[in-house]
């Protein structure tokens, strides 16, 4: 899978109403600022069945996508997550809306909940032909690592 990296995206994951997490089934959620502006927030469900649900929006106010109108935005149907060992829980979705037609494809990021230095990764699209769609259950390939994570530093992640 070739990455394709459209500038640091700064994830904003909309609340989805009626994710109802169960015990045992592993909860991300939380909002919050990384550099530059870039804003998140996040809601999503890895459930004990291993099906996971939520929606995601990326804005940059820093990249106007190819519509020449900023900022970028990125809506994300959650449709895959893992739990890795050291407790990053890595996401796959589906692009849904945007404003940039060369990032219509699967889209991968990672969230991690340190208590107060929490990290999340950049975006990372399945890649630049869009003759083919990648498969957001390729979310279980991601290893530790894989992603280069920044420092959020306004808000919080949970993973519970």
């Amino acid at each position: 899978m070739r990455k394709m990296y459209a500038g640091l995206l700064g994830l904003v994951l909309i609340a989805t109403p009626g994710l109802a997490a169960k015990k045992g089934d592993v909860r991300v959620s939380g909002q919050g600022t990384i550099e530059d502006g870039r804003t998140f927030s996040v809601s999503a469900v890895l459930y004990q069945d291993g099906t996971a649900r939520g929606q995601a929006t990326l804005i940059n106010r820093n990249f106007s996508g190819d519509s020449g109108k900023g900022p970028y935005k990125l809506h994300i149907d959650i449709s895959c997550a893992k739990q890795l060992d050291d407790g990053t829980v890595t996401i796959g979705g589906f692009t849904r809306r945007t404003n940039d037609s060369s990032l219509v494809d699967a889209v991968f990021f990672t969230v991690e909940d340190n208590g107060k230095d929490d990290l999340l990764s950049r975006a990372f699209f399945w890649d630049g032909d869009p003759n083919t769609t990648g498969d957001p259950a390729a979310c279980q390939l991601v290893n530790n690592g894989d992603f280069p994570m920044e420092e959020v530093i306004r808000g919080n992640i949970n993973v519970h």
